[in-house]
């Protein structure tokens, strides 16, 4: 009646501060967000954008908790570190997933959700980077299923290599020296940027493409003959958390694991499966709209080439005349394999790794894409 509407008018309200609105006090802020997007795409429709409001859902996910805050914890100890080194950082990222079931476990978006200073609220885990020398694995992983060896030989002389658009590409080595004939594994072991280039010339931009695609690497994708030879440096964008995703396939033997891309979202020659944030998703009443019981799984490479591109990449050996013996690339109890990255300008630096029980991958720079001071993807 009017008399009811009136009275309700005229009552006082006793409001509770949204929770939604305090980031502080919420555990992983940039991961709740990134998997409440994607239920948001699974059950809120155009007929009914706002089904999950008018359900009540409860939403599990897959987050590690005490991982989430470790890492969090090492990521700002070691910014910390790095500035006070006059390094001239103040951001990193952190991913972390469990390659057998695709499962994010942790998802460090940026140091600070609330830092305005360093733009806290952007998610540097789904921001395109330029990924450095961290995408090498991707073109001899290529050469590895194109029939090329660990043992195969490869010059690092200096090389004029002609472009596409009649322009010449002279690339350097990190170090600007030549060391004439390598094998691959010591070229791919010590990031060697010319053998890099000779092998992406010989396996075709086109093709380690598709194995990066294939992979999980969902950008990039303005078309096959869009990119050059300098894509095998990070000369393209990708995210973090596809780069972590396609790293983690190289951790379980070649086997791609999450759940299904939806029909509708699915590119020819792109990934087929996603990786997983949420387990089950339920009503106010307690019915059970989604249960992610086990991963969809899918063989992207051989086990033969997925085998000596690990090899590779844990070999210490190899690895130590450029990044020294027992390196932090290195785990005292057990193998690892490993790969950093540092862009031109050293605007994003970049470290992934994987054994067979987790992948991880760590981005370090600014958010504004202001140049470090001597911030390497080793630092």
């Amino acid at each position: 009646s009017r008399a009811e509407a009136d009275a309700a008018f005229a009552e006082e309200l006793d409001l509770r501060e949204s929770v939604a609105e305090r980031f502080d006090v919420l555990t992983a802020p940039h991961f709740a967000l990134y998997a409440l997007d994607r239920v948001k795409q699974e059950f809120n429709t155009i007929d009914d954008p706002y089904f999950i409001w008018k359900k009540g859902v409860t939403v599990y996910t897959t987050l590690d908790v005490d991982l989430q805050k470790y890492a969090e914890q090492v990521a700002r100890d070691h910014i910390a570190s790095l500035q006070s080194q006059g390094k001239n950082v103040s951001n990193a990222s952190v991913v972390v997933i469990k390659p057998d079931t695709g499962e994010i476990l942790a998802m460090v978006g940026s140091l600070d959700y609330n830092n305005d200073e360093i733009d806290g609220q952007v998610n540097v885990a789904l921001a395109e980077r330029q990924p450095g020398s961290s995408f090498k694995p991707y073109v001899y992983l290529t050469a590895l299923l194109q029939g090329m060896t660990p043992a195969s030989m490869i010059l690092d002389v200096r090389t004029s290599f002609q472009q596409a658009d009649g322009t010449t590409y002279v690339p350097e080595n990190f170090d600007r020296r030549y060391r004439g004939p390598v094998t691959l594994r010591n070229a791919l072991a010590q990031s060697l940027n010319i053998p890099a280039i000779r092998v992406m010339d010989q396996v075709g931009v086109a093709n380690a493409l598709r194995t990066a695609h294939r992979l999980g690497i969902n950008g990039l994708d303005r078309g096959l003959n869009f990119y050059g030879l300098s894509l095998v440096l990070g000369g393209g964008e990708v995210t973090l958390l596809d780069h972590t995703y396609a790293y983690s396939v190289l951790a379980n033997s070649g086997v791609q694991a999450g759940e299904p891309v939806p029909p509708q979202q699915r590119r020819t020659g792109f990934r087929n499966v996603d990786p997983v944030a949420v387990l089950q998703v339920r009503d106010s009443a307690g019915a059970v709209l989604k249960k992610y019981d086990q991963p969809q799984v899918e063989r992207i490479i051989s086990t033969d080439a997925q085998f000596l591109l690990a090899n590779i990449m844990s070999d210490d050996v190899a690895r130590a005349p450029m990044f020294g013996a027992n390196s932090p690339l290195t785990l005292p109890d057990r193998r690892v394999a490993a790969k950093t990255g540092t862009t031109n300008g050293n605007k994003d630096s970049w470290t992934m790794g994987f054994t067979p029980q987790l992948a991880v991958g760590v981005w370090v720079g600014n958010t504004d894409n202001e140049s470090m001071d001597r911030t390497t993807g080793a630092t």
